[in-house]
């Protein structure tokens, strides 16, 4: 529908009348998602499968707003394989394959409760394997999981809650522009980059930011068993860690590769030789498990778009991305 308004207000620009309007962004958006078996196995009652999950890049609830290369939003495209995994009986295990730095509170979240209402609905197992990165909001999702294997060089940890602000009346000042917003109340413009904040502006935002971590920390607690809350409070400061020191704090089970989080899986189903598979629009002849797809051709693009849009539109972000 967004491409549908662009083709539709680019016709109205260049005074076109009788426009013929093509929904690109549908046709654009590629196959169903379908399955792809990555290793095939010999179960003699019919197929005992685990299916890997991607969780990848920055975690999003909105869609690209590229005209030429748009995409679903992360929460959407995760949440359509997790369905496909929860309605498939052959599927016995859950591998969670982690690449993200976090992203949006709220799609976060929503993907933590997911995979815990897979695991109540189906009662099977879920593993977490963090590969390169499993950060903020990415480590909040891996909580949900049963168990969590990082990788011995992957960075892990940064839980907190960030909210960005930028203050820019200096900068317009010089150049002879200010903002004048008719407003309700005198906090409606809150956050407002065209202005300084107020120490009880801030208060308030404070407020909200702690209400955010503290969810983050219960969700932390409740997930891993093996932690008390101090310990959780003491970890919980925004730091990264390597594989090796999350597995020392005890922020993950184990360190290990996906293969070994895929052996607990199947461990942990009862299966000696499961079926491995991944969900996907675009099906790859000699795929691996160690495959996580090609590069979407609007990948760079959609980075670049959504670091503009954390300034453009405040939003709260269970996110590592330092040096923003």
């Amino acid at each position: 529908m967004r491409c549908l308004f662009q083709l539709a207000s680019l016709c109205a620009l260049l005074g076109v009348t009788g426009c013929v309007v093509i929904p690109i962004g549908d046709l654009l958006k590629g196959p169903e998602l379908s399955e792809q078996v990555l290793i095939e196995g010999t179960g003699i009652f019919g197929k005992e499968k685990i299916a890997i999950i991607d969780i990848e890049d920055v975690i999003r609830s909105g869609e690209s707003t590229s005209l030429l290369f748009p995409e679903e939003s992360t929460l959407r495209e995760t949440k359509a394989r997790l369905d496909a995994a929860r309605s498939d009986p052959e599927v016995k295990a859950i591998v969670l394959r982690i690449s993200s730095p976090g992203g949006e509170v709220t799609a976060c979240d929503i993907l933590h409760q997911e995979v815990m209402k897979l695991r109540r609905d189906r009662k099977i197992p879920v593993i977490a394997s963090i590969v390169d990165q499993g950060t903020s909001g990415a480590y909040y999702i891996a909580a949900a999981a049963d168990r969590i294997v990082a990788h011995p060089t992957a960075v892990v940890g940064s839980i907190g809650v960030i909210l960005y602000n930028l203050d820019l009346s200096g900068l317009l000042g010089k150049i002879g522009v200010s903002a004048a917003p008719i407003k309700s109340s005198d906090k409606k413009d809150l956050n407002s980059p065209f202005r300084p904040m107020t120490d009880e502006e801030r208060a308030v935002l404070q407020r909200l930011v702690d209400d955010l971590y503290q969810r983050f920390v219960t969700v932390v607690d409740e997930g891993r068993p093996q932690l008390g809350k101090d310990e959780v409070l003491a970890v919980a400061d925004g730091r990264v860690v390597s594989g090796i020191e999350a597995e020392r704090l005890k922020l993950v089970d184990r360190t290990g590769y996906l293969s070994d989080a895929i052996e607990e899986a199947a461990r942990a189903a009862g299966i000696e030789t499961p079926t491995v598979v991944q969900y996907t629009r675009i099906a790859r002849s000699g795929a691996t498990i160690y495959g996580m797809g090609p590069e979407r051709p609007s990948a760079r693009e959609l980075r670049v778009s959504l670091d503009a849009g954390m300034f453009s539109t405040p939003k709260l972000y269970y996110l590592w991305h330092p040096g923003l």
